[in-house]
């Protein structure tokens, strides 16, 4: 007996009373067919509810997608090579589908090279773009000018709103921002203070990520009725003693009193660094949350200089947005705007555990 699950063009022929051609052609729109037999075969189709095969007409369509990709340009086991990772992942998946890549890096502390990186992408032809929201403004410019080409994309690592990408993959940061306040003033009490380290960046020029968690954690603290004060420094692991300098002036008040520290992106690693050529008096009631379980960080992590790690997955970002990105292209799938990852709160006592989930 022939079901609407394995319907077959010879079934459908049949039913309407025409031949195999005259249904092939209609199904994929080629070749003259006259209107009565065109009418007949459609509404058979009607009838059946009839879906075809889109893997198997893609593949016989050879039809070659080629993809954008651009990102900070990433270091040995930095977020941004975890996140690379799992674009590549994808993409390696996606190649009997015809899905290329290329990537157009960009300096993640150079506003001029995320500029230039967005004028080489949009001087060459794609089917789709993967952006990383690092420089929110810029962002924003070459949406309106993928929009333009009518090009869909996909953002990951934070979002921004009001813009026409097909898809966000990443962290809610500002979620991330209370939880990470949470987690400190539970270290060292809502009459503590607490210092935001910006490494590489000045406080007006933090990326879109790192402004979303501030404002989160400012929030989390406002409804905490927190009574300490705030400090911002800006440290630059490149100045090393003028960082060190900072980091004594701060702490010098602090020798027996708990205060807490951040770092607004992955790089609390730098900081720890820095702290470890202080003298330990300056460093012995520091506590510390930081982002991102990259393996420096992790190694913080497990030698107890940092409380927390918060992660968002850089690699399932990566490889989420690529493969949403391409099944639409392919097979017209639909997803929700906004894909979150999980928000994972990682501490010395589970870290192997959380490295060690994947088979």
């Amino acid at each position: 007996m022939t079901t609407k699950s394995n319907i077959r063009i010879v079934d459908i022929a049949k039913m309407a009373g025409v031949s195999v051609g005259t249904v092939d052609r209609i199904l994929h729109n080629r070749g003259h067919v006259s209107e009565d037999k065109r009418e007949r075969v459609e509404k058979i189709l009607k009838e059946i509810d009839y879906q075809p095969n889109m893997v198997a007409r893609f593949l016989a369509s050879k039809k070659i997608y080629t993809l954008a990709a651009i990102i900070p340009t990433s270091t040995t086991g930095s977020y941004w090579e975890l996140a690379s990772e799992g674009i590549s992942r994808a993409v390696q998946e996606l190649s009997k589908f015809n899905i290329r890549l290329e990537y157009f890096h960009f300096d993640q502390y150079d506003r001029s090279s995320f500029v230039n990186a967005s004028k080489k992408l949009l001087r060459e032809k794609f089917d789709g773009a993967i952006i990383a929201t690092l420089f929110g403004d810029h962002v924003i410019d070459l949406s309106k000018k993928l929009d333009h080409k009518e090009i869909p994309y996909a953002y990951i690592d934070s979002n921004i709103s009001m813009q026409n990408n097909l898809f966000y993959f990443g962290g809610d940061s500002y979620v991330s921002g209370q939880i990470a306040a949470k987690l400190l003033i539970q270290e060292v009490g809502v009459n503590a203070d607490l210092f935001f380290a910006h490494i590489k960046f000045k406080h007006s020029e933090i990326s879109v990520q790192m402004k979303t968690r501030e404002n989160g954690f400012m929030d989390y603290l406002r409804s905490s009725n927190y009574s300490g004060r705030l400090h911002h420094l800006e440290l630059d692991p490149d100045k090393e003693n003028e960082a060190l300098h900072k980091l004594r002036v701060l702490l010098d008040e602090y020798q027996n009193t708990a205060i807490g520290g951040i770092v607004l992106n992955s790089r609390i690693y730098e900081l720890v660094a820095m702290l470890d050529k202080l003298e330990k008096r300056y460093t012995s009631k520091v506590r510390l949350v930081g982002h991102d379980a990259i393996e420096s960080n992790i190694k913080a992590l497990k030698e107890g200089k940092v409380a927390y790690l918060l992660s968002q997955r850089p690699d399932t970002q990566g490889y989420d947005a690529v493969k949403a990105l391409s099944n639409s292209l392919l097979f017209r799938q639909e997803y929700e705007k906004d894909n979150y990852m999980p928000i994972d709160i990682l501490i010395k006592e589970n870290i192997d555990y959380y490295k060690n989930y994947k088979l």
